[in-house]
């Protein structure tokens, strides 16, 4: 078998909410007739709408500078466009009151063969928690703050980013909102759907660099490797420290605690080869580089934001798209921000078991794990061995489980 990205190339479908001045979202027909606008300016564009977000998307491109060219060159078209109406962007991983995420989703091809695409969504299950890690920008969701740094990525992006199982090359169907997607059918990439929106267009563009360039030496170098379900657990947990913690996470790695910003450092090395081939460097990715250094993320500058309003969500989220009428504000802001530390994680059992109370049912467990089922039942049959919980059924005879006090 050839190589498997033929030639290798970029895009991006990155979601982007529009706000009235009063912090309001536009409406969904607002939305339509401003990416309709877009596109009469830009014919090669195809921005579009998801709900009442507004959808960049940048079609397949075999370079970053000229991934780099093409973005800024919207980014400046629909500012203007924006400024006329007298309206607001808002670059974040959710709306403080919306229930819909909004996501950063990085395509990476030339890839037209079904199983090969399955190898390399496979060969992504370790990586897709540290680049969530790298991408945390939800520290603010319907109403809450300050549990997780992505709320999006701990809420399931509400089933549109799902935990990322292994898949059979030969037995495997196309399915839709993982964290990794093979889109063969669709457009002949490989599709990385766990990252939070994002804040900038420089960022955006480095995103996409490490993503492919990750790619890209996993199907060189990385194909079909054995992975133990103590192993396959790990990752899973790893995932969860990512939404708690961003770049302050401790994560299990081959055994070991790893810093997270160790990891994402020998991934930036991991994707050279392949960003030379989209005529980057890794020297390029200054804003990444950066934020691996300090440990901070864009939830970090949201969190600055927040505490600078007083924790008051109106305030917070006007704040922030005023703020962000400057494209570099989270690059300065940035330069003068302090290091952070690693974090000791919690444990994620110990977290289990604290969301169980009365007739918890089994599903809202489910759903706060990004375990696969049959771990968290493991998880479960151990705490009821331990005295810890009493498991029952509700009246359809669906598990439900109550703490023992």
């Amino acid at each position: 078998m050839g190589r498997i990205f033929e030639p290798l190339t970029v895009g991006y479908d990155w979601e982007m909410a529009i706000l009235r001045a009063s912090g309001e979202n536009v409406t969904e027909k607002d939305v339509e007739l401003l990416s309709d606008d877009l596109r009469r300016k830009l014919p090669w564009a195809a921005p579009g709408t998801d709900l009442e977000l507004i959808e960049s998307r940048i079609g397949a491109v075999g370079s970053i500078p000229e991934l780099i060219k093409k973005s800024e060159r919207l980014e400046r078209e629909l500012r203007a466009l924006l400024k006329k109406k007298g309206w607001f962007l808002l670059r974040s991983g959710a709306r403080p009151f919306e229930r819909e995420p909004v996501g950063a989703h990085i395509h990476v091809g030339t890839i037209g063969e079904w199983a090969g695409a399955i190898r390399i969504q496979n060969a992504m299950v370790p990586y897709a928690a540290p680049l969530a890690a790298l991408m945390a920008n939800s520290p603010v969701y319907r109403g809450r703050a300050g549990e997780y740094k992505s709320y999006r990525v701990a809420s399931n992006a509400e089933w549109c980013s799902a935990p990322q199982p292994l898949l059979s090359p030969m037995f495997s169907r196309a399915e839709w909102g993982r964290d990794v997607d093979v889109k063969t059918a669709w457009g002949a990439t490989v599709e990385l759907r766990v990252g939070d929106g994002v804040s900038s267009t420089r960022l955006m563009c480095e995103l996409v660099a490490l993503s492919a360039g990750l790619m890209y030496h996993l199907s060189e170098h990385e194909l079909d490797r054995e992975m133990a379900e103590k192993d396959y657990r790990a990752m899973m947990v790893n995932r969860w420290r990512a939404t708690k913690y961003g770049l302050q996470a401790v994560f299990r790695w081959n055994g070991e605690e790893l810093p997270v910003r160790t990891l994402l450092t020998r991934m930036v090395d991991m994707a050279q080869d392949g960003m030379e081939l989209l005529d980057f460097d890794k020297s390029d990715l200054r804003i990444i580089r950066s934020m691996i250094a300090k440990g901070q993320t864009q939830a970090d500058f949201q969190l600055a934001v927040f505490a600078k309003e007083k924790g008051d969500a109106h305030r917070y989220t006007r704040a922030l798209a005023n703020i962000q009428r400057d494209p570099a504000a989270f690059e300065k802001y940035l330069r003068r921000a302090p290091v952070l530390s690693d974090v000791a994680p919690a444990s994620h059992r110990d977290e289990l078991l604290s969301r169980i109370e009365v007739e918890t049912p089994h599903t809202d467990l489910f759903r706060a794990t990004p375990l696969s089922p049959a771990q968290l039942d493991a998880v479960l049959a151990g705490f009821a061995a331990d005295g810890l919980i009493r498991e029952g059924r509700d009246s359809r005879g669906l598990r439900t489980y109550t703490r023992v006090r």
